[in-house]
């Protein structure tokens, strides 16, 4: 009985570690979501998650009225990685709250983080640029809708990827209400660790590209060069993911948003040199916004 016993348990570590170990590398989540978390050494989570890793509720989060789009009303879709996502250190309010929102599932709140749509429950850039934009004069309110989720490869953001198939929701329920004036994505450093090369990396954005515009989403895209994560001694600027994101800029209808390897600096990080310090969440969004002022509405 005993010797059974061990049997099976040995069996069932060794099933464990081996599903660890292709859950991994696979980024199935939450491996990529925990990894990320575990980064971060922060307290208990008090969310609730669906089964893609997105924040859906959170605690005093309460619906409000949503806004109305006019032509002085910018619609963000954030996605990407955990630097666009809630991982960062300040959690922000909007210094708006009439005018800046979170949309999630067909419903509003006032724009606070963490954002609900993505993954982590803590800071983020994207409600402090929705202000600098209001604050420029650039649009009187803002949307957002947050769909970015930490430790993912581009690979799952691809058509047939299953974050692809969570975006086509997420663009089914925005059509009814919104029309989105930008793309924000930020993402990239998971690649630079599986080494994806440039030519792959293209392809599988351009892919991710096609599907939002198969959705009625002809907004002009703010991509990010991003690959930058963790104290890696062996980190190169020039890298072949970094390579792929700077080929696909034609600043017709894809443009730079930020390029925070080079902007976000071992300073602005936290101690696991991957995600934002409040000043790295401040330039990130400072610099998006300047990117977006810079071109002409999106209407």
């Amino acid at each position: 009985m005993m010797k059974t016993l061990y049997l099976v348990i040995i069996a069932g570590l060794i099933a464990a570690y081996l599903f660890g170990v292709y859950s991994h590398s696979h980024n199935v989540w939450p491996i990529g979501l925990l990894l990320e978390l575990k980064q971060m050494t922060l307290p208990r989570l008090q969310g609730s998650y669906d089964s893609f890793g997105r924040l859906i509720n959170y605690p005093n989060k309460n619906p409000v009225a949503c806004l109305k789009q006019s032509k002085d009303t910018a619609v963000l879709l954030v996605i990407g990685q955990s630097n666009v996502a809630n991982h960062a250190q300040r959690k922000f309010t909007s210094a708006y709250p009439d005018k800046v929102a979170n949309y999630f599932n067909g419903r509003c709140y006032a724009a606070a983080s963490p954002l609900l749509g993505a993954s982590g429950e803590y800071g983020e850039p994207i409600t402090p640029l929705a202000d600098k934009l209001i604050q420029s004069g650039a649009y009187q309110s803002v949307v957002i809708i947050a769909s970015a989720i930490g430790g993912t490869p581009i690979t799952r953001w691809q058509r047939d990827g299953d974050l692809n198939e969570m975006l086509l929701d997420v663009l089914r329920q925005a059509n009814k209400d919104y029309t989105i004036t930008h793309v924000i994505w930020h993402q990239g450093e998971n690649d630079y660790i599986n080494k994806t090369s440039a030519k792959n990396y293209l392809k599988m954005f351009n892919s991710l590209l096609e599907t939002l515009r198969e959705n009625n989403v002809t907004a002009p895209v703010f991509i990010s060069i991003a690959t930058k994560c963790g104290g890696n001694s062996v980190w190169q600027e020039n890298n072949p993911t970094a390579s792929g994101q700077q080929q696909l800029i034609d600043n017709k209808n894809i443009f730079l948003g930020v390029n925070t390897d080079k902007l976000v600096s071992s300073s602005d990080r936290q101690a696991d040199g991957c995600h934002f310090l409040e000043t790295g969440q401040l330039k990130t969004a400072e610099a998006i916004a300047a990117a977006i002022r810079s071109k002409e509405k999106w209407w």
